[in-house]
């Protein structure tokens, strides 16, 4: 199985966002550790490196690309995935047509997101971490219950 990794996901986990912190990281794990190939696009790495802003040292934030570039796919944007959002009404956010346009040039199975609303005209399907964790379960034969 392959996904892209929205940056939201990443964010929950390295900043420990409360109710967010225990599914994003559990998703990444399975990722990072386990049978699932995880991407993430470099414009996520560059919003990444922006909003961790001066909360980390510029050393602990390249700590942290490196880390995701040892453990992800990067996904490099191109000329199309741009034109798409310039060509296609139904995009009203650049950066959620390109994290749209990189899934489906991959042809991947998953877009793991906060905002599965934001990927509606998405041919991938957009799920959040909890809803990945429990189609994950079931195919595993896993029940987080027991």
């Amino acid at each position: 199985m392959e996904v892209l990794i929205d940056t939201n996901i990443i964010l929950d986990w390295f900043l420990k966002r409360n109710v967010f912190y225990e599914s994003s990281k559990t998703v990444l794990n399975k990722c990072w550790f386990g049978n699932i190939k995880s991407f993430i696009t470099v414009h996520s790495l560059c919003d990444i490196y922006y909003l961790i802003g001066n909360k980390f040292s510029v050393e602990e934030k390249k700590k942290l690309i490196q880390f995701l570039l040892s453990r992800s796919e990067i996904i490099e944007e191109d000329y199309n995935c741009v034109k798409a959002f310039v060509d296609y009404d139904f995009y009203d956010d650049l950066e959620d047509c390109l994290q749209i346009q990189c899934a489906q040039n991959l042809k991947l199975n998953f877009i793991i997101t906060r905002n599965v609303k934001d990927f509606r005209n998405s041919t991938v399907q957009a799920v959040t971490p909890e809803q990945f964790l429990e189609m994950n379960d079931k195919e595993y034969g896993y029940n987080h219950q027991t």
